[in-house]
């Protein structure tokens, strides 16, 4: 079955769901944060999907008039709800074989993607060919952190390593069939980027997650857990054992 199958079988769910827990919802908020700080006039959301996170970007820049923020998908399933949500501004195309010329955005959004790609090496050397010199690159992948490490020991298992989609992991210490966040800086790195800034994301354990959810998903506990989530991303040393890095990077 080919890569283009797998991902489409996949993509059978609305996201908008996906997104009431805990975990995915302070990663969007994160991801979001991340992105506006870079004021983008022209932002390429690469793996939009359902377009859940390019509608929130596009709603909170309709201030910046003539702003242009599109995205790409290979999932013909998923684009169909990401155009309802966002017009015609999104497309079918390969990560690693963008549809644009060069340097013509201000950011380049990789949001769980890397993780999916047959040659990841590929897709970050294409995303800086598209990104202006100076532009940035926010980039989230799922990190193997304290409460998944400790799963993997006990089991000898690494979660979401068994989905066929799932190509690799990420992690701060040597995990087998992970590859090392040292590793993914120096990839980037080698693709012409440099990391200005690292945050972890979500730091409650994936087994707790619907109890985690059923007991803090409210006003106000929400509020502090994540405002204990967004602190201990921040802390030096501890950004590679949450759920989730975000790296912003800027071209080089």
């Amino acid at each position: 079955m080919s890569f283009e199958s797998l991902y489409e079988n996949s993509a059978t769910e609305d996201l908008t769901s996906h997104y009431r827990y805990l975990a995915p919802l302070r990663r969007l908020q994160e991801t979001v944060a991340l992105c506006l700080e870079a004021s983008p006039r022209q932002m390429l959301d690469i793996g939009c999907g359902d377009g859940v996170l390019l509608a929130i970007l596009r709603d909170h820049a309709k201030v910046n008039k003539g702003a242009r923020f599109v995205g790409i998908d290979l999932s013909e399933g998923r684009l169909r709800r990401a155009h309802k949500r966002v017009g015609p501004t999104v497309s079918c195309a390969d990560a690693a074989c963008l549809p644009f010329a060069t340097e013509v955005f201000d950011l380049c959004l990789g949001a769980e993607v890397l993780e999916h790609l047959p040659n990841p090496d590929a897709a970050l050397a294409e995303w800086r060919r598209v990104t202006r010199a100076g532009g940035y690159l926010v980039l989230t992948v799922p990190i193997v952190g304290w409460s998944r490490w400790i799963e993997a020991r006990l089991t000898g298992r690494v979660r979401f390593l068994h989905e066929v989609e799932h190509l690799r992991e990420y992690a701060p210490v040597q995990v087998e069939r992970c590859v090392l966040i040292s590793e993914l800086i120096r990839a980037l790195e080698r693709a012409g980027w440099r990391v200005v800034s690292q945050r972890g994301i979500y730091y409650f354990p994936h087994r707790g997650e619907r109890l985690w959810n059923a007991l803090f998903h409210r006003q106000p506990l929400f509020r502090i857990t994540s405002s204990i989530d967004h602190w201990l991303g921040g802390q030096p040393g501890l950004a590679g054992w949450g759920r989730y890095l975000a790296l912003t990077c800027v071209r080089v």
